[in-house]
């Protein structure tokens, strides 16, 4: 079976964000099949956690408004 090499880049589909150092790639245990692995982007998991904050923040403030 004859080798191919495939090179790619992967980018965060929200943000935009380059995911290169966030992905690794191999072939799976089982079958042997080629796969990829991308981890959540650093930028968008941050955003997200400020949302949340601040929705949690916002709804302590109503509740003690209340």
């Amino acid at each position: 079976m004859p080798d191919v090499t495939v090179e790619i880049e992967i980018y965060c589909g929200t943000c935009g964000e380059g995911l290169c150092r966030q992905s690794t790639g191999g072939n799976t245990n089982r079958r042997g099949a080629p796969y990829i692995s991308v981890a959540a982007c650093e930028k968008c998991m941050a955003a997200a956690e400020e949302r949340g904050y601040n929705n949690g923040y916002e709804d302590a403030q109503k509740e003690s408004d209340a």
